[in-house]
């Protein structure tokens, strides 16, 4: 089992990078931790958004 706040860490670094969810996220999206790494990664995304700090999306290669 990951650490719930090692997921949350993760998440916010790759919405923080511009990341797309599906490159980022190192779980299976069904897995509980695939889960709590989509919800974090959308939250703090959608955080960083509203303060107009949104970053780049990165081009998908």
């Amino acid at each position: 089992m990951t650490p719930l706040d090692l997921i949350e860490r993760q998440a916010k670094a790759a919405a923080a990078r511009g990341d797309s969810l599906n490159e980022a996220c190192p779980y299976p999206f069904a897995d509980p931790a695939g889960e709590a790494f989509r919800r974090f990664f959308n939250q703090h995304r959608d955080a960083l958004a509203a303060l107009g700090q949104a970053p780049t999306p990165k081009a998908s290669a």
